[in-house]
């Protein structure tokens, strides 16, 4: 008897140990999951027009518009951020797919989907931009399906960076 209950104590610690432990892990690395970084081969200004010219020799895709960041945020009374784009880009037949049913109507509230493009204090030029494999993971059902092909398009607008979607 004081085996067993030996047993299901060590059990029961080792269950909430493991729970803490998952959510420590899960809080540590959300946040690089979500969004995913990558330095870029080129120069600030390269990089820009790159990602925007190919946005727009995709099929079906075009440039919504193209912010400088930096411009903002000093003319709203910010400090000065250094070179940053955001690049603001969508399909529509991707758009309409994901916005014609009512229960997906309130993901236009990340849309259009969006790349930064940035250049750090060490002088090393990166995008980001949403993971979309992780996106669709959180969504699940005909979302994630959607979410899938628009990613597997991305990649391809991101080929120049050998850029690829994970789940880590």
């Amino acid at each position: 008897m004081k085996t067993k209950l030996i047993a299901i104590v060590f059990a029961v610690f080792g269950l909430l140990i493991g729970i803490i432990f998952t959510g420590i892990a899960i809080n540590l690395s959300a946040g690089r999951m979500m969004i995913k970084e990558m330095k870029s081969p080129y120069d600030y200004e390269k990089t820009v027009e790159t990602i925007v010219n190919r946005v727009n020799s995709m099929p079906e895709w075009h440039i919504v518009t193209v912010y400088d960041m930096n411009k903002e945020v000093i003319e709203n009374g910010g400090k000065p951020i250094g070179k940053y784009t955001v690049i603001k880009y969508c399909s529509g037949k991707y758009a309409s797919e994901m916005l014609m049913d009512d229960d997906r109507k309130p993901l236009g509230a990340m849309m259009p989907k969006a790349f930064a493009v940035y250049e750090k204090s060490d002088g090393q030029v990166y995008m980001s931009t949403a993971n979309g494999a992780v996106m669709g993971k959180l969504f699940g059902g005909e979302t994630e399906t959607i979410i899938e092909r628009v990613s597997l398009e991305v990649e391809e607008i991101l080929r120049f960076m050998n850029f690829k979607f994970s789940l880590f």
